[in-house]
């Protein structure tokens, strides 16, 4: 009754001129008598909102708004104790939609024919039939890893939980508000947000776009990337929704396409995402979070406490970076790192129990107290925030944040490893050295062969890298989660390490006698005014490469045919792409190697399933579920990029 009373005050405001001072003032009287109404509604529904923002559990917090909503429903005083834990409200400020705009959410039934009030009823719609028409708008951006430390916990549990449907991820916040956009809809209705370019890759598609596309959301139209006409140096995306059919045309970066997917692309024969397989478990590996420049130190200073003493040979290490990994003509890492690894501190503090024969920090006092100088200080203010993870980087300050325990001992016995930049624009990989440390910059694969580089390198492995990883300001962001693990890699590299070798040599030859990186040289290979006869051949080798590749899956119509009476084939050449002209197949050959690996994914997904590779509880297979050292579940950040505590 007191809705209805605050909508027919709310209509009658709507509905009234304002031609004198006494309609004005007639206006404000009655706005004053709806709030007046709704005062107490909202505090009901700010307890509601409160009891969620606070470290127990479901059930207690269930059980915590039952005892406020019985309170308030009786009109009497908050139980003792419990104020104490109710947020601040004025800092929280909950915003209730449905009381701040009752005449939009709330079909009065009341006034409703009984026909009319069946069908009210019986809607799926927001308090029997509400909800707005149209929403526009530019939700404000924050990355999904941020989401926590800057707005806590439990407003990151409320939004997975009311807003995101219990579905986990590192989603930029943007994703919640297409997610809460969707809700505020009537049945009729859509809606056109901006958001970073983001919103359509990796887990943020996956909280967000994947969702609204799978209930009942139709995406009409979208632009999937252009950059920000601000000063904010970004890529954005716009995305128009509609609930329910669309009977008008798609619209796609301004060109008329038959569907747009939740990836804001055109879609192929094969539907889907791709699913992650038991058989690229454990190969793939992030660097390690050192987390504390202190470490770090050039190669001249690492030389100099080895001939202090050679004992500390063994806490120091070569660290690569990405910068190192794009820029140096020999991917060599430029500086060297102090490296403690798992070991306690000392015998005192050995709360690890260590194994007989393994070594304490203490042991290298030279090492141990340039961390303690430059280190410790930083990790000690960690110490006095309330995050666990935050504690745990205080207690153990003389180790990373993330060592990368599994990483080490996946390549200990491998001579080389592939490893990629966790950021850029070549995508391009390389074969290194298994004896050094790799920062959290770079992506490590346990994978010795050149016949894996050759896939990874290959067109093929980067269409498919490019349509599902992430990206930042135009640079790709490789996840192996979501550009690796989902791979369908052929059955067989054996035919692939003759090519793989003769093109890492050449490209190695090219960059030693320039002296340039990766990022320079494939700057050349991408463009066509580049006619130096190393480049050509490099471009002679890529095709070369990917015909093999091609081969290698037993897709022999995308070969070129002697005769050349053969089909399109994969039509290397200069192609307009979204990261501009570059010398790579054809946007044909490109949709269906998509088509044709998505296909294969999900059939070696089935395949797995069928064995009871992905049931829930079981083993899986070799280098399938993943066991974490003790300490590495207290120092260990899940995240993909550097943390940025100090």
């Amino acid at each position: 009754r007191d809705i209805e009373q605050i909508i027919e005050l709310r209509r009658e405001i709507a509905s009234l001129p304002v031609l004198t001072r006494e309609d004005q003032n007639r206006k404000v009287y009655l706005l004053a008598q709806a709030n007046a109404i709704s005062f107490d509604l909202k505090r009901g529904c700010d307890l509601l909102v409160g009891s969620y923002f606070n470290n127990w559990s479901d059930k207690e917090r269930e059980g915590l708004r039952q005892t406020l909503l019985t309170s308030f429903r009786d009109g009497a005083d908050i139980p003792d104790g419990m104020g104490k834990v109710l947020p601040d409200f004025d800092k929280l400020r909950p915003f209730h939609w449905e009381l701040e705009f009752p005449e939009v959410f709330v079909v009065r039934t009341s006034v409703l024919s009984q026909k009319e009030r069946a069908k009210a009823l019986t809607t799926n719609l927001n308090m029997s039939g509400g909800g707005f028409d149209a929403i526009a708008g530019n939700p404000p951006f924050m990355g999904g890893k941020k989401i926590t430390g800057a707005l806590g916990t439990a407003y990151r549990d409320f939004l997975v939980k009311w807003i995101a449907n219990n579905i986990r991820g590192n989603a930029d916040l943007c994703a919640y508000f297409f997610l809460r956009a969707k809700q505020l809809l009537n049945s009729n209705a859509g809606f056109g947000l901006i958001a970073t370019n983001t919103i359509a890759q990796g887990e943020t598609r996956e909280v967000g776009l994947d969702q609204l596309v799978k209930n009942n959301c139709v995406i009409p139209r979208a632009v999937p990337s252009r950059k920000w006409e601000g000063s904010a140096s970004l890529e954005v995306a716009y995305v128009w929704l509609r609930q329910g059919n669309w009977l008008g045309e798609f619209v796609l970066d301004e060109k008329v396409v038959d569907g747009i997917t939740a990836f804001l692309t055109n879609p192929g024969k094969a539907v889907g995402n791709p699913h992650k397989l038991v058989a690229n478990q454990s190969k793939s590996f992030q660097g390690s979070i050192v987390l504390g420049m202190g470490f770090v130190m050039t190669s001249e200073e690492a030389q100099v406490l080895i001939e202090k003493n050679p004992i500390n040979k063994d806490v120091l290490f070569p660290y690569l970076n990405g910068e190192d990994l794009n820029s140096r003509s020999d991917q060599s890492p430029s500086r060297w790192v102090i490296n403690f690894k798992d070991y306690p501190l000392d015998a005192e503090h050995d709360d690890l129990k260590k194994p007989k024969g393994k070594p304490y920090a203490s042991d290298y006092p030279d090492c141990l107290e340039i961390v303690r100088e430059k280190v410790k200080p930083e990790r000690d203010k960690l110490g006095l925030k309330s995050d666990s993870s935050a504690k745990g980087y205080a207690k153990y300050w003389w180790q990373y944040a993330r060592r990368g325990l599994e990483l080490y001992s996946a390549i200990a016995n491998l001579k080389r490893v592939v490893t990629i930049a966790a950021t850029s624009r070549t995508l391009a990989f390389a074969s290194v050295s298994p004896n050094i440390v790799f920062s959290h910059a770079t992506y490590v694969f346990a994978l010795e062969s050149l016949g894996y580089f050759t896939l990874l390198q290959s067109a093929f492995h980067e269409t498919w890298a490019r349509e599902y990883a992430s990206s930042m300001k135009g640079d790709l962001r490789y996840t192996p989660t979501d550009c690796f693990e989902t791979f369908p890699f052929p059955t067989s590299t054996a035919n692939l390490e003759e090519i793989g070798e003769t093109y890492y040599n050449h490209r190695q030859n090219i960059m030693q006698t320039n002296q340039e990186g990766l990022t320079k040289t494939y700057n050349r290979f991408h463009n066509p005014d580049e006619t130096a006869a190393d480049i050509q051949e490099l471009r002679e080798l890529h095709i070369e490469m990917d015909n093999a590749v091609a081969a290698a899956y037993g897709w022999q119509d995308l070969l070129p045919s002697p005769d050349g009476s053969g089909g399109e084939g994969l039509s290397h050449g200069f192609h307009q792409t979204k990261q501009g002209l570059r010398f790579t197949i054809s946007e044909t050959a490109r949709r269906e190697v998509l088509d044709r690996l998505l296909e294969l994914n999900h059939q070696r997904y089935a395949e797995e399933k069928a064995q009871g590779l992905h049931d829930k509880g079981k083993k899986k297979g070799k280098g399938g579920g993943k066991k974490k050292a003790k300490i590495e579940d207290k120092n260990q950040d899940e995240g993909n990029e550097q943390l940025t505590l100090f």
